[in-house]
């Protein structure tokens, strides 16, 4: 099992050295590539038991997320803690899973300033992801606005469902 974890965490490892070889993000690319950067730890097995991405406060959220998106991802963990159980969001919405993981993952602006596409591979299973990010320009900056998934509703909708 530790084999597994190192292996697991050298390959996310690699794969965010190779992100951080490309050249560097200027524009809205820039603020899903420090947001993947700054969250990789999650992908590793058993990581120290610090807050996840969600759980971060709201100054931190709003490093990334744009004011409306963050307000709903505080709303739904107030409901969590509310009703001591799942409210909307049961995954990790950058990694599209319960069990985060990567490999060979990518952050790559778009023609369309406002989109900006990450693809990785989850280990073991080999599966593409392909998430859309859509930013939105702030008075600090890009923010993320929404995340498409291609399973299953964006984060956007799936924060504003009626419960």
């Amino acid at each position: 099992m530790r084999s597994y974890k190192v292996f697991l965490f050298a390959v996310l490892t690699i794969s965010i050295a190779t992100l951080s070889a490309a050249p560097p993000p200027t524009g809205s690319d820039a603020v899903v590539s420090q947001l993947y950067k700054d969250f990789a730890w999650e992908t590793v097995p058993d990581h120290a038991e610090k807050p996840g991405l969600i759980d971060q406060p709201r100054a931190v959220l709003l490093r990334y997320f744009d004011d409306g998106l963050t307000n709903l991802i505080l709303e739904d963990r107030a409901c969590a803690e509310r009703m001591h159980e799942i409210c909307r969001l049961d995954f990790s919405p950058i990694w599209d899973s319960e069990d985060p993981g990567a490999s060979g993952l990518t952050v790559s602006a778009t023609k369309d300033p406002n989109v900006v596409r990450v693809t990785f591979r989850y280990p073991g299973s080999n599966e593409l992801m392909e998430l859309s990010y859509h930013m939105t320009k702030t008075k600090d900056g890009w923010r993320i606005h929404d995340i498409a998934y291609h399973s299953h509703a964006s984060l956007l909708s799936l924060l504003r469902a009626k419960m």
